[in-house]
């Protein structure tokens, strides 16, 4: 009996650890989304630019983060990794349009037009 407040304490100590890491910006690796696809020179992409603007985009969202549902820091950590490649201006972009996509108080009270009747 002596180790349960112990491993009640460790237990507690972990979900709040894990409840503080939910609450940060995930760790992306914006590597491949700021170089040529299979080092293609063909297409021009400004690396520096790029690394810039995902740099920004990083720090927006460390001010934001916890402003958005974490419904949607998830879908959209999941959207913005899709494919081998990962992007925080896609993340961003994501929680804004799912933040705009029902603004408040406008919920939908009346049946299209447009939809046929029951």
């Amino acid at each position: 009996m002596r180790f349960a407040i112990p491993a009640a304490v460790i237990a507690a100590m972990s979900l709040a650890a894990a409840a503080a890491y939910a609450a940060d910006v995930p760790k992306l690796d914006v590597a491949k989304t700021c170089r040529p696809i299979a080092n293609d020179r063909s297409l021009a992409i400004d690396t520096d630019r790029c690394f810039k603007t995902e740099k920004q985009a990083r720090e927006q969202l460390s001010r934001e983060w916890a402003n958005f549902p974490a419904a949607d820091r998830s879908l959209c950590t999941q959207t913005a990794t899709m494919g081998g490649t990962a992007s925080y201006v896609e993340l961003i972009t994501c929680l804004e349009l799912k933040q705009n996509a029902k603004p408040p108080g406008r919920e939908m009270t009346a049946r299209p037009a447009a939809l046929p009747k029951k």
